[in-house]
């Protein structure tokens, strides 16, 4: 117990640190879904660009007209799940 109360500074300080490392991390996880979901609604916005013509695909909501895009290109189409909730602009 006399430890504690000889060295409370150095667990004061370390503990700062193990907080701010859980924070940094946490910051950069959510600016990386926040660069994700960026990145999938621009790709959104130029497909919609090159299928201007096309009445079906222009009045898809962003989520499904993301699934039909990756779904034509043989990809994963679980990335579309990041739009869900995602307001359209």
């Amino acid at each position: 117990m006399s430890f504690l109360f000889t060295h409370w500074r150095v667990l004061a300080v370390i503990g700062a640190c193990l907080a701010a490392v859980a924070l940094y991390q946490f910051g950069k996880r959510d600016g990386y879904r926040d660069a994700m979901s960026d990145q999938l609604q621009s790709t959104i916005k130029a497909e919609r660009e090159r299928v201007a013509d096309d009445a079906k695909l222009r009045d898809l909501p962003d989520y499904d007209f993301c699934r039909l895009a990756l779904k034509r290109r043989g990809l994963p189409v679980e990335q579309c799940d990041e739009l869900r909730g995602v307001s359209q602009e």
